[in-house]
């Protein structure tokens, strides 16, 4: 039921007082928002989740605000959402994410997504309830969102000079994340926003307008620095489109041609002192300059943009086997992993597609994916038909800077993750907001019980994110503090411990690994190896498709000495994930035990079909040497390595060693047949593969001796007197018999004497008989 009140019961300063009291309140939510940026990160792995469970504790305390003060909404917003496709689309896309998870393998990560989305749903209606006819508020809006760049920025920047001072430049551009945890990402969160201060600059004059020229200026320095292209696209749009619709607005005088230079002096300086730096770091590739970065927007041999590529293909492929309720939302993170096996090394998982509209197809369907696709473009063409349309100029400020947002979270959202970034979503719904209630206002009032009703469902539905956020939360912590165990290798955490605070919601790891896997790796480490078992085989219901389980098995197996379950273990992670080194070398190594050289050649083909380099081809040819590989073959397993890789020396090296055994077996098959010629010959292209061998210098001198070419023998001999890995006196003794045979009394007595000196053979002896 609705109960009109009649406006002559309101005393019109009664009104106003209320107005500015809903209007101080209203910026101070709006500063509520804006902390999102600031928080810490509460020993959480990732600082989404304190921003999530913040922005969920937010929403409740509006809710409540609006339940005792339903005042605060005009009589017609209820009519707006009626009307609004982007509140039916985005409602729509909900319903879709939520049946998705009947489809859904792992229904934890898709409660978790869903909370999440459903966190930014109600920020979305918040906003527009605070905003509706409130939109005076802008300005002020736009100024505190410029502290909030100018001390983000600020903050940063400091971080930055001090950082180098005590490293390198580059490593402190490396570091440039905020409290975002991603250089991407915290670029992004700062282009969303350059959409306001370029607003703000047209509009303020004096002290304010001076102030957002240098919140711009030291954004747009960190944009540059952090080597974003998606950010560099964001601030080129957005700054261009500003100032083209500004020039609709404005006609080309000189007077607004200098009010637009307060926007483009600014981004050049900034450009240049990017670019000193840059310069002055020594960096390559993302830090080499602001000019050859953009140059890589349009590069696709680029890594990063190959990689992007192949996410969105594998995206594709996702979508044509599950075009209808897809993989189930927040499942990329998982069920993407069997399509990256050849494209990803070692335990890297890509976590999202890089572009949010294929991530969400993939993950709900193509219906759904088309619905999220259409909010954006439907928004896109409400604001440019608000702007070029209303005769409103407050209408037409509020549609342009709709634009920008959406825009810059447009082209992030093409090539990044924004879509479960709280920093990133507060702005989508910031926008969605002002794209629905952009419209006439009214004044008038009417109280309706729906909104007492809304409200009260707000506040239930929040207090379950509240309670799914708290959970996802503490399982950042408690992530944190596993991989802080297994970096400093100090285990103070149990496993009992963690198994009672093992988490549900998510119930894997930001890199996919399940906890319950991890309680495995904890039990192996207290050789509880029962028990490590149950929880490998629940990771592995979990996630199969990363290996870990096999791997932690064929430790286990490898530790109770089961070396057949260990190489059983270790080739089958390799199989699942065959670019992983350590799943390599552990199969390796286990096939050595068993001299499986037919193995071995299987492992090493399986990883060098997509890892190929050098230190494989030696590995593995060690490996096959320690197995007692065939020479020859494995001469030729070396001959193969070097067609590839022609001009590596280890190579090259490893080949001249192996040639050199061949010989030297040969060799030493001559000398034990009293073939002494043959075993000299051979003794001799043993050295010419290894020529600093003191071994082959002396066996070759042994060689004469029996030969009885004593000057031969005692030219290579004395070649080897230096060498600290001969101690034993033999090349004495043999010098000073071979000087014995020549006559040579005096040498021979010298050589056999220090020959003595070590207690070889009967030295002494000889020594009584001739040099008395």
């Amino acid at each position: 039921m609705k109960a009109k009140i009649d406006n002559n019961k309101f005393n019109s300063q009664d009104y106003k007082l209320e107005n500015n009291y809903f209007e101080v309140i209203t910026l101070f939510f709006i500063i509520g928002f804006l902390i999102t940026d600031f928080l810490p990160q509460f020993r959480s792995i990732e600082i989404i989740g304190p921003q999530y469970l913040y922005l969920s504790i937010l929403n409740i305390i509006i809710g409540i605000f609006i339940y005792y003060n339903p005042s605060i909404i005009p009589q017609n917003l209820i009519s707006i959402y009626k009307k609004s496709y982007l509140i039916k689309a985005y409602i729509l896309f909900l319903l879709f994410c939520g049946l998705s998870l009947f489809s859904a393998v792992n229904l934890s990560l898709g409660i978790v997504s869903i909370t999440r989305l459903i966190i930014v749903f109600f920020t979305l209606v918040n906003f527009s309830i605070l905003l509706y006819n409130r939109l005076n508020l802008i300005y002020k809006i736009i100024f505190l969102i410029g502290i909030s760049v100018f001390t983000q920025s600020f903050l940063e920047l400091s971080n930055f000079v001090q950082f180098s001072k005590v490293d390198s430049i580059l490593n402190a551009l490396s570091n440039l994340k905020g409290n975002t945890g991603n250089i991407n990402i915290f670029s992004a969160s700062l282009s969303i926003k350059i959409p306001f201060l370029l607003i703000g600059i047209l509009h303020f004059t004096k002290w304010k307008k001076w102030f957002l020229v240098l919140a711009l200026l030291l954004a747009t320095i960190l944009i540059f620095l952090t080597g974003s292209r998606a950010a560099f696209l964001s601030l080129f749009f957005e700054t261009i489109i500003y100032i083209l619709l500004y020039l609709k607005l404005n006609p080309l005088k000189p007077k607004n041609i200098l009010t637009i230079s307060y926007i483009i002096i600014p981004i050049i300086i900034s450009f240049f002192i990017a670019n000193l730096i840059f310069e002055k770091g020594k960096g390559t590739g993302r830090y080499e300059s602001v000019s050859s970065r953009v140059k890589q927007v349009a590069n696709i041999k680029d890594a990063s943009i190959n990689t992007r590529l192949l996410y969105w293909n594998n995206a594709l492929k996702m979508i044509k086997n599950n075009p209808v309720m897809g993989i189930g939302i927040g499942n990329w993170q998982i069920e993407s992993i069997p399509y990256e096996k050849k494209i990803e090394n070692d335990h890297t998982i890509s976590g999202h597609t890089h572009n949010d509209f294929l991530e969400i197809t993939a993950e709900t369907g193509i219906i759904n994916g088309l619905i999220y696709l259409s909010i954006f473009i439907f928004a896109f063409y409400l604001n440019l038909k608000r702007f070029f349309k209303s005769e409103n100029s407050e209408v037409r400020i509020i549609a342009l800077l709709s634009i920008l947002l959406l825009l810059s979270y447009g082209i992030d959202a093409t090539f990044n993750f924004p879509l479960y970034r709280p920093t990133m979503q507060v702005w989508f719904s910031f926008f969605l907001a002002l794209s629905i209630i952009n419209t006439s206002t009214s004044k008038e009032f009417e109280i309706s019980n729906f909104w007492n009703k809304a409200s009260i469902f707000i506040i239930i539905i929040s207090l379950f994110t509240v309670y799914f956020s708290f959970k996802t939360f503490k399982a950042d912590q408690l992530e944190n503090d596993i991989k802080a165990n297994f970096l400093k290798n100090d285990f103070d955490l149990k496993a009992d411990e963690i198994v009672y605070n093992l988490p549900k919601y998510p119930n894997i790891f930001s890199t996919g690994e399940p906890f319950a896997t991890y309680v495995g790796k904890y039990y192996i480490q207290e050789k509880n190896y029962k028990q490590a078992l149950k929880y490998l085989n629940i990771g592995y219901k979990i996630n199969p498709y990363i290996g870990r389980t096999e791997f932690y098995k064929h430790q286990i197996a490898k530790e109770t000495g089961k070396n057949d379950s260990a190489y059983f273990y270790a080739k089958k992670a390799l199989d699942i994930r065959p670019r992983n080194k350590d799943y390599y070398i552990e199969a390796i190594n286990s096939a050595i035990i068993l001299k499986d050289t037919t193995g071995i050649i299987r492992i090493h083909n399986i990883y060098t079909q997509y890892n190929d380099y050098p230190e494989v081809w030696i590995n593995t040819s060690s490996a096959l040497n320690q197995s007692g590989y065939n020479h020859k073959k494995l001469i030729s397993f070396i001959s193969n390595g070097l067609k590839k890789f022609p001009n590596d020396s280890l190579l090259i090296e490893r080949k001249k060693i192996f040639e050199k055994d061949i010989f030297e077996n040969q060799a030493i098959l001559f000398f034990n047949n009293s073939n002494y010629e043959k075993a000299l010959q051979s003794y001799k292209k043993a050295l010419n593969k290894d020529p600093n061998n003191v071994f082959l210098i002396q066996n070759i001198g042994i060689c004469f001796y029996n030969l009885k070419q004593y000057l031969n023998a005692i030219s290579y001999l004395k070649q080897t007197l230096i060498s600290p890995n001969l101690k034993d006196g033999k090349s004495e003794y043999l010098l000073g018999m071979s000087y014995f045979f020549i006559k040579n009394k005096e040498n021979c007595c010298k050589y056999l004497n220090l020959a003595k000196d070590k207690n070889y053979g009967n030295a002494q002896e000889i020594l009584r008989q001739e040099c008395q």
